[in-house]
């Protein structure tokens, strides 16, 4: 299969070449851009969020940084490389991270010394396991893109747009159809490194978590130039950041948070050196005064949350003492930094710091399970639950966290396992309206209406003025119910 996909993927760059231009990759617009005398970024597509590998010639050979994670595409890049820089001495490859869009290359370049932090091997495997889901992802969505192209029309801005994306998809489909082989780094390090290659140094520093476990920065100094990989941009290109649509502390994505800001604080005091930033895809631009921003948030967040943890503050003083409207003003409507984002990044520093976990998650991954069944995990959730009365508590307990994953259940008609959610934050929060309003909801998706009706009269109790409750008690006791439609 990989064999056959190599084939075609190389007619299809044969074909691209010829229908449309020299300077086309597989019917892709190709992008070159030089940075200085020395150092060329080159892309492909007009619209697409693809990885932008950037290459600077040395003393000691050429060093390029990413690849766009097709092999096929990655070896005309590298050709592409070889011409714009006038010289073919590849020396070393860079990946900033680990996700397949910047390393599923790395095997054109297996004649160099490939550099990566320490975490990447074990992301690249991660990868690898999780194709099924990605190729099933591919399976559903083609079909939906090509409908909507169809509707659109080639020709129109949208369907130009739609129809470079279809194929991307497509040659992404068939790279992962093949499955590859992965090239893993041979070179890696744990907090930072330099490369000296003569007349040009390259100093590499983790930056991880904001990502993936894996991020480091690039820093050279004699171009002035710093490459931030995918951890952040201020400045969309186009309608789809890709990669680059968040900047947060991700639940689930391992942190070092004292490394991580020593490493930017290192980079901070360099800033009278550093002339231009570059994201890891073409599509995204960042400012220095941005990357300031963003450091400086984190900072504040681990340094505060910190002494919020010493003075013996609950979880739920996060939101009160770390608005980022009034506390964060130079960061609202920031690119990447959503309200929602900033909530999990509050609580992905709070877990790092107390050691604890997100009791709402660990229900909401038991009960979302593919072919889970509530009856399996009721004295596992049973045991979490009881962990709200122990000191010290292994997980914290939010209950909009439990609302808004109980909702999530609902609209993938999960409609048992929905109602064990709300049930658990009712008996955590037995005072709250909107706990016992929400529980009536699920219980009315479930078609028990009697249920229903006695949570909507208990939330009615805690809150007379809820007036989702009314209405829906009028209309069940008049019996027309509503749709059973979840609330956002």
């Amino acid at each position: 299969m990989a064999t056959n996909f190599a084939h075609a993927l190389s007619a299809l760059v044969v074909m691209g070449a010829l229908s449309l231009s020299a300077e086309s990759i597989a019917g892709l617009p190709l992008h070159t851009k030089k940075l200085n005398a020395k150092t060329v970024r080159v892309w492909v597509g007009d619209y697409i969020s693809s990885t932008a590998t950037v290459a600077v010639a040395t003393r000691k050979g050429i060093v390029v940084i990413d690849t766009i994670g097709n092999p096929a595409i990655d070896r005309e890049l590298r050709k592409v490389i070889a011409r714009e820089l006038g010289r073919s001495d590849f020396k070393y490859l860079i990946n900033t991270h680990e996700h397949s869009d910047h390393t599923l290359g790395n095997g054109v370049y297996a004649d160099c010394t490939i550099v990566a932090h320490e975490l990447c091997q074990a992301g690249m495997k991660a990868n690898t396991a999780d194709t099924p889901r990605m190729l099933e992802w591919y399976r559903t969505n083609i079909p939906i893109m090509e409908a909507e192209l169809a509707k659109k029309g080639a020709d129109s801005p949208e369907g130009k747009k739609l129809q470079e994306e279809l194929l991307f998809q497509k040659l992404n489909q068939g790279v992962h159809a093949s499955n590859p082989k992965s090239t893993f780094p041979t070179q890696t390090f744990g907090e930072s490194l330099t490369l000296n290659l003569g007349d040009t140094t390259f100093e590499l520093y983790y930056v991880g978590g904001m990502h993936t476990a894996s991020d480091i920065d690039i820093f050279v100094p004699e171009h002035g130039l710093l490459m931030t990989g995918d951890t952040m941009a201020d400045v969309w290109l186009t309608d789809s950041p890709g990669c680059l649509a968040s900047f947060m502390v991700r639940n689930g994505t391992r942190h070092d948070f004292p490394r991580l800001l020593k490493n930017w604080d290192t980079l901070l005091a360099k800033k009278a050196q550093i002339k231009e930033l570059i994201p890891g895809h073409w599509n995204g631009t960042l400012s220095l005064k941005g990357f300031e921003n963003r450091c400086a948030y984190i900072k504040t967040l681990w340094e505060g949350i910190n002494q919020s943890v010493k003075e013996g503050k609950p979880v739920q003083s996060l939101f009160r003492d770390f608005p980022l409207r009034t506390k964060f003003p130079e960061l609202v409507n920031s690119p990447g930094l959503t309200a929602q984002n900033h909530f999990s990044t509050l609580l992905g520093i709070w877990s790092e710091i107390t050691q604890t976990e997100s009791a709402a998650n660990k229900i909401f991954e038991l009960l979302n399970a593919e072919n889970s069944e509530v009856k399996n995990h009721a004295k596992t959730i049973q045991q979490i639950l009881a962990d709200s009365a122990k000191k010290p508590a292994k997980f914290y307990f939010l209950e909009n966290e439990f609302n808004a994953l109980g909702y999530q259940l609902i609209q993938s008609r999960k409609i048992d396992q929905a109602v064990v959610m709300f049930k658990a934050n009712a008996e955590l929060h037995p005072q709250s309206w909107n706990a016992f309003d929400s529980l009536g909801e699920a219980y009315l998706n479930a078609g028990d209406t009697a249920k229903a009706i006695a949570n909507f009269e208990k939330s009615l109790v805690l809150n007379p003025e809820n007036k989702n409750g009314k209405d829906m008690l009028a209309r069940l006791r008049s019996a027309t119910p509503p749709a059973s439609m979840p609330r956002p």
